[in-house]
């Protein structure tokens, strides 16, 4: 099983983001975190944002997980519209145990 992050951040300032993370004692980030600085991603998903249309920060994307099988597939995926909603670890959890 493996765990990625992805987002509208180019690489160094996804490392700042770890290094901060570390920094503030909650652990270091143990996943790979990748840049999609292009929304190539984000808009495959239909993800981007609407509220940053046309503002300096367009691409932003709305908070997602997407569970995905061997073929690439989406088993799950819980999408928000609030970017201070986010799955709960137990929710990701049970999505993970019903595909193993």
């Amino acid at each position: 099983m493996r765990f990625f992050a992805i987002s509208p951040d180019r690489s160094q300032q996804s490392g700042e983001f770890a290094r901060k993370v570390a920094g503030d004692g909650r652990g270091a980030v143990a996943f790979s975190l990748l840049s999609d600085s292009h929304s190539v991603i984000i808009d495959h998903y239909g993800l981007r944002d609407p509220a940053y249309a046309r503002e300096k920060i367009d691409g932003v994307p709305r908070p997602a997980v997407f569970v995905l099988d061997q073929q690439g597939r989406v088993r799950w995926s819980e999408v928000e519209t609030d970017y201070r909603e986010r799955a709960s670890n137990e929710e990701v959890a049970a999505a993970l145990d019903a595909f193993e």
